[in-house]
């Protein structure tokens, strides 16, 4: 459904950046040329594409167009809340920033497949949000997107933070070896998320003689088995978003925790800084480990195995007390406390730090989910004035309060202390509505009913420390320290750029692999297929072309490191 609504001094980036000359330069030719200031290092905006631009930009400005400007937008509807057309948050950017959208609205489900088709046939609108880092290799060849690095110098919120929060490594992972740019504006967070974790049953875990939480996955198995044996459950552990990928939430938290990646965050090919180089990550005994745990814990009966359940499925044995564990995040958290208080059950329900196994190490990545643009946006009028928009919103400190909090006096307000806090029965993340006594039948959620914190423009991990606090309860801030306090920030893999044609072969090859370890992962879990099989499958992975992948792989860390 397509939906219309109708309504500068710049700052280098100062980092060395390798930018492609010329590329993408707004489209001007010989005869555009003026007196216009460009950024040195920076591919030129000629004049025509400054229209409703700020002439005098600079990092702490609050953007806003000096004329009405429509910005082309591809928008993920989440079926938690549908998007409306009359959103605060659309309202407001109206009514103060002078930018309206002309939206594309894709559901959910159907967000991957939508997306990958409108930008191969290069109709994707100017903005395509919800983009996590590395999805943009599929589409960088072919001249859809817009290299953005190009253009990194006009964004002085972004280039400030970048130097700040020392990202330029991470930001180089993502710059294509042809052409030396970068096609994406990812999300970024001064200290790496910690958010997703163990839900667990307090209750059913003392009942079984747990008195301390787990340190150590062998504890926790041990806890799990002694919880099933008191009969009081029907399985200790009967865990949620497993259907599309078997154990996609869980791994993607754990894996971590034994060395290794998985679920969402799988990924054919891992860095091993102790082999310096990059390693098959099914292939690898930490991968096989994590494995082995859990299906040990199907085996003995202490873990359902029926991981392509549904969440509500999983969701209704936890609030029931017919299962202790289940994976989560603080907003799943208080989900799970109103739907138990509103079916009467007492739940004595929180947040656990996960284990440490084979490391202990916390995943240290601080890109998140951000944007890529259409090439075509760089020869609209309003290219210089999208640009200053998207840096102020996506990468300023009032732009990412703007988009967590919404605005004083409406949504939040301020403490005697200088704290925000949600008025009246608003709820968002930071909000324990269950302890302030707000109802499902009062509550007014900051995203379905505002359109703010709804997971499209930014996570509310996203953005400074101090920030990402104010949003948190001290529950949640008592989970995040004991969290950092027992774990070890993870390295981060060298940058290894891969040629057109490189990055070609490897997806098809990798996008092979990855469904396969998904599969063959759900059948080992479950004893469908024994674990006694693992050389046999490691071997699998080897005819499927694991070692060809790591040879471009580790052929192109050896070409970057010169």
């Amino acid at each position: 459904m397509r939906i219309t609504r109708k309504g500068a001094g710049i700052v280098g980036l100062g980092l060395g950046v390798a930018i492609v000359a010329g590329a993408c330069a707004g489209g001007a030719g010989a005869a555009d040329v003026v007196d216009v200031a460009t950024p040195e290092g920076a591919s030129r905006i000629a004049a025509a594409q400054r229209v409703g631009a700020m002439e005098n930009f600079s990092f702490g400005d609050t953007f806003r167009a000096t004329e009405p400007i429509d910005i082309g937008l591809m928008y993920r509807v989440h079926p938690n809340f549908q998007v409306q057309d009359d959103w605060l948050i659309f309202r407001a950017l109206e009514e103060n920033q002078n930018v309206t959208f002309n939206r594309t609205d894709v559901l959910l489900a159907d967000w991957d497949n939508r997306r990958s088709m409108l930008i191969a046939t290069g109709d994707h609108p100017q903005i395509v949000g919800n983009v996590w880092p590395g999805q943009q290799n599929n589409w960088m060849t072919g001249g859809a997107l817009l290299p953005v690095s190009d253009y990194f110098a006009y964004m002085p919120h972004l280039s400030h933070f970048i130097e700040e929060w020392d990202l330029w490594g991470q930001m180089e992972n993502h710059r294509a070896a042809d052409t030396g740019a970068i096609y994406m504006f990812p999300d970024f967070r001064e200290a790496p998320v910690v958010s997703w974790g163990f839900i667990i049953n307090e209750d059913l875990f003392r009942a079984a003689g747990v008195t301390e939480d787990p340190a150590t996955f062998e504890e926790l198995g041990a806890a799990l088995r002694a919880i099933q044996a008191t009969g009081q459950v029907d399985f200790a552990f009967s865990d949620r978003w497993t259907d599309a990928v078997p154990m996609g939430g869980a791994f993607n938290f754990v894996g971590p925790s034994f060395d290794t990646q998985g679920g969402w965050a799988l990924s054919a090919t891992r860095w091993d800084p102790e082999a310096d180089q990059f390693i098959g990550t099914a292939m690898s005994d930490n991968y096989r480990d994590m494995i082995a745990f859990f299906a040990g814990l199907v085996a003995d009966g202490a873990m359902t195995p029926d991981i392509t359940q549904s969440d509500d499925q999983a969701l209704e044995s936890f609030i029931n007390g017919r299962s202790a564990i289940i994976s989560g995040n603080p907003g799943a958290l208080a989900e799970i406390r109103q739907a138990a208080s509103e079916a009467g059950v007492e739940l004595n329900a929180r947040m656990m730090v996960t284990p440490n196994a084979n490391a202990d190490w916390l995943a240290g990545g601080r890109l998140g989910p951000g944007m890529v643009l259409n090439s075509t946006v760089a020869n609209d009028p309003n290219f210089l004035a999208i640009l200053q928009f998207i840096d102020w919103f996506l990468y300023s400190e009032e732009g990412r309060a703007f988009n967590f909090w919404g605005i004083e006096g409406e949504t939040f307000e301020y403490d005697a202390a200088g704290n925000r806090r949600y008025v009246g029965n608003i709820v968002g993340d930071g909000r324990d509505a269950i302890a302030d006594g707000i109802t499902d039948d009062v509550r007014l959620n900051l995203n379905e009913t505002f359109g703010f914190q709804d997971g499209f423009w930014g996570y509310p991990g996203s953005g400074s420390a101090a920030l990402v606090q104010s949003l948190m309860t001290e529950e949640q801030r008592a989970f995040v320290s004991g969290t950092v306090d027992s774990k070890t920030v993870m390295w981060v893999a060298p940058a290894a750029p891969l040629s057109e044609l490189e990055q070609e072969e490897v997806g098809i090859l990798e996008t092979a692999i990855n469904d396969f370890v998904h599969g063959q992962t759900g059948r080992f879990i479950t004893g469908d297929r024994p674990m006694s099989q693992w050389d046999d499958f490691r071997a699998e992975l080897q005819n499927m072309g694991i070692d060809r992948v790591l040879e471009i792989r580790n052929g192109a860390l050896a070409r970057a490191r010169g």
